[in-house]
């Protein structure tokens, strides 16, 4: 029996795994709707939208869907990253080094890294994801695939039950609700602060004004502490500077979308005079904790018919380099899965097959930005001054600060490089033809992993 009609989605929240999903399955010749709780797209413009780093990972996926351009006018493009003590050194900076990102990486990634701002990166989706298809772009289907999204939505228990259980097909849930999807949470000793100095504002410190001169102002400026950390770099077209400060002098457990309750010039500690210049500069920050989160058994409900992406699956460290990136894979498997099926039939096998195919590299990318964090962060003692002599040693060798030296430096660095190579298109082609294809109706065991659908009757 074939199968001619396309399935429907209905994805809960415009976050960059929502977009990104809704993207790819239109592309895939499905129809989509997307609810989102806020008003407007990222949140209240009340609140600064922060700033992105995406890897090749993460860009090359928008390149491939005719993106490139709009991303490039919305992007400083990142040749690498310079460290620096966060205490200083005399009164003033006391320089590590520098990495800089190796071309022949950059071309087998087919890709960049792309400093930009937050709300740049969700309007670039959101009008890609409304965007009328070509011809081209159909691959021969006859019905136009269409992608609604509407704002203000009331995500409330009775309605989501309903659509989870109603007429639609299929039902990808991204980011809802979190709190309650994720269960319990820890926090992991460190809060980080962010915030934007607009460059007109920046332009006018002298000492602030050097990080627009080249190369650093195509390098992230990382600074290392005991127990805390800065990173800051120009973002978006209009090359503002973005701020982010870890710190273990805040118990605000706040969110992106409430201001911090202290001053950021407050949380710093003992720092070098740059980054005291820029908290001075910087305007409305929020606070975040880094978490430690509970992991869901299964990202598919016991229906089969519900699955969690982006972040609602996999959360990652606060600011960290993959969680965009990792979002943007999430949607672009999982369009590329169903581009292979209109059988609603087939809809928990394919949910589960990303599941299965997304989750180990999710679960591995994860362990190393963890570990990532913690090598920056190092407290005081033989460790840290390990890690600042094998990378003092790369520079003054003129090596970058991550090639060599340092094992456990250079074994992450390599890791990097693997990751950054990743196709998701790839690997749900790889999948179908390998199992997929070979399977005439839906193979995969039902009522595994937490009842989504049960969970949200408790959403307020």
């Amino acid at each position: 029996m074939t199968h001619d009609t396309p399935l429907k989605f209905i994805i809960v929240g415009a976050s960059a795994a929502g977009l990104a999903s809704a993207i790819a399955l239109k592309k895939a010749g499905h129809n989509v709707l997307v609810l989102e709780k806020n008003s407007e797209l990222g949140g209240p413009v009340t609140i600064p939208t922060g700033g992105v780093r995406m890897p090749p990972n993460g860009c090359k996926i928008l390149f491939d869907w005719g993106l490139e351009a709009e991303v490039r006018a919305n992007a400083v493009v990142g040749e690498g990253f310079t460290v620096y003590k966060y205490e200083g050194k005399d009164g003033g900076r006391d320089f590590i080094g520098t990495h800089r990102w190796d071309p022949e990486l950059l071309s087998e990634a087919r890709g960049d890294f792309l400093q930009m701002r937050h709300r740049d990166v969700l309007r670039i989706l959101y009008d890609a994801a409304l965007r009328e298809p070509s011809k081209r772009q159909l691959n021969g289907h006859t019905s136009r695939p269409t992608v609604t999204i509407e704002f203000d939505a009331e995500c409330t228990a009775g309605m989501c039950s309903s659509a989870l259980m109603g007429p639609l097909d299929s039902c990808v849930d991204d980011f809802w609700p979190r709190r309650l999807t994720r269960g319990t949470t820890s926090r992991g000793g460190l809060a980080v602060y962010s915030a934007i100095i607009p460059k007109a504002l920046a332009v006018t410190d002298a000492e602030i004004a050097k990080l627009y001169e080249y190369p650093q102002k195509n390098m992230v400026s990382f600074s290392m502490g005991s127990n805390r950390g800065a990173q800051a770099f120009l973002a978006g077209k209009d090359e503002d500077v973005v701020f982010w400060v870890y710190t273990p002098d805040s118990s605000q457990d706040g969110n992106w979308m409430q201001p911090a309750e202290r001053n950021i010039k407050d949380i710093l500690g003992l720092c070098d005079p740059l980054i005291e210049r820029l908290a001075t500069l910087a305007g409305p920050a929020t606070c975040v904790q880094i978490k430690k989160h509970y992991e869901l058994k299964s990202w598919v409900s016991k229906s089969g018919k519900v699955v969690v992406l982006g972040e609602a699956a996999h959360p990652f460290p606060i600011i960290s380099l993959h969680t965009y990136s990792i979002a943007i894979e999430d949607g672009a498997f999982i369009g590329k899965i169903f581009s292979h099926t209109r059988n609603p039939a087939r809809i928990t096998e394919f949910l589960h097959a990303f599941e299965l195919n997304r989750k180990p590299r999710c679960s591995h990318i994860d362990a190393d930005e963890k570990q990532y964090i913690n090598v920056m962060a190092l407290p005081d003692g033989p460790l840290q001054a390990g890690r600042d002599a094998a990378m003092r040693a790369n520079e003054a060798a003129g090596r970058n600060v991550m090639d060599s030296g340092d094992l456990d430096l250079q074994r992450m660095w390599d890791d990097m490089r693997m990751v950054f190579g990743y196709d998701p298109a790839d690997d749900a082609d790889e999948w179908w033809v390998s199992w997929g294809r070979l399977r005439d109706a839906p193979n995969a065991s039902k009522g595994k992993g937490e009842d989504i659908a049960d969970i949200a009757q408790c959403a307020e």
